[in-house]
């Protein structure tokens, strides 16, 4: 077990922190070839900045609706139901498209053929210039930036914590999901079925086993149709019993780094009751921090440099 969590008492959160701002740099990167193609590209009279901006709200609304259908979709409503929600759905989210594009788009003011009529040409939309997603992609990589920053500054809830009562997930489409420490059968490497029948053992994924019973009555009902896809993974069968994953994507933290606290904490408590649970200090997991590394400072350096020079030869 680590050193850091050697304290049973205390408890150990993991976060998406290192995740969101491992992936800084490359938003940073965004922002440089935003900033280039916006600076460099033509423009053909169109406000690029303002014009970007609407784009992003169309995709962004047109994204909303296709999550909420897939959603309903999930939903486990009569079909007949479902075919009208995710019909007025799309009308709802085509006519604010629609509605958006006609206050946008404009007329080009060019005559027609036939007397004085204009002929109505959304030449802003259909036929933007290549300097709009330049800003697209600017505002894209600063919003990466921003939102990062601003939660590595003032931390959001971890995504798991392991205390002396038990583990507790906070997710969102997990409801608010509590093991205690007694009903955890095992701690170990996640074992999947292999092509010759025998386990296969996972070096990958962190998993506590639990009892049946209590998955169905206590884990399977918190499971909502907000789950994204492939969440069904965290859950894996195990003979008679079931397997609930600890690390997932979004946490930049080692296998061995959920498993050496868990074993710990379930060896110590699991002879205890959820309510005799004992107060210590928090250690937390997947926190970004400056490690003084040549990479790191290059990782962050190099896009600072790249929108220097991009800003002298505009």
């Amino acid at each position: 077990m680590s050193e850091p969590s050697a304290d049973i008492s205390a408890t150990v959160e993991y976060t998406m922190d290192k995740w969101r701002m491992d992936r800084v740099p490359w938003a940073m990167w965004a922002c440089v070839a935003g900033l280039a193609i916006a600076l460099h590209a033509e423009s053909r009279g169109q406000h690029g900045a303002a014009l970007a901006a609407v784009y992003l709200a169309l995709l962004g609304l047109a994204f909303a609706g296709y999550a909420l259908t897939t959603l309903i979709g999930r939903s486990g409503l009569p079909l007949l139901l479902e075919l009208l929600i995710g019909a007025l759905v799309l009308i709802i989210v085509s006519g604010v498209i629609g509605a958006i594009s006609l206050m946008v788009g404009g007329s080009s003011g060019r005559s027609s053929y036939v007397g004085t009529m204009h002929s109505f040409y959304w030449s802003h939309l259909v036929n933007p210039s290549l300097n709009v997603f330049g800003w697209m992609v600017l505002y894209l990589g600063s919003g990466w930036i921003v939102f990062s920053s601003y939660r590595h500054f003032y931390a959001d809830r971890a995504v798991l914590s392991l205390s002396s009562a038990g583990i507790r997930f906070h997710r969102l489409w997990l409801g608010g999901l509590f093991i205690p420490w007694s009903e955890v059968r095992g701690v170990g490497h996640l074992e999947v079925p292999g092509i010759s029948g025998s386990p296969f053992v996972s070096p990958y994924s962190a998993a506590v086993t639990v009892g049946q019973d209590f998955y169905e009555q206590h884990v399977a009902p918190k499971r909502s149709f907000l789950a994204p896809p492939g969440s069904e993974a965290m859950f894996q069968p195990k003979g008679k019993m079931m397997q609930v994953v600890l690390n997932s994507a979004d946490m930049t933290v080692k296998p061995e780094d959920f498993l050496g606290p868990a074993e710990a904490r379930w060896r110590a408590f699991r002879d205890q009751p959820a309510s005799s649970s004992r107060h210590g200090g928090t250690i937390v997991y997947g926190r970004w921090s400056i490690d003084g590394s040549r990479w790191q400072a290059v990782h962050f350096l190099a896009p600072l440099v790249g929108i220097v020079v991009v800003m002298l030869y505009r």
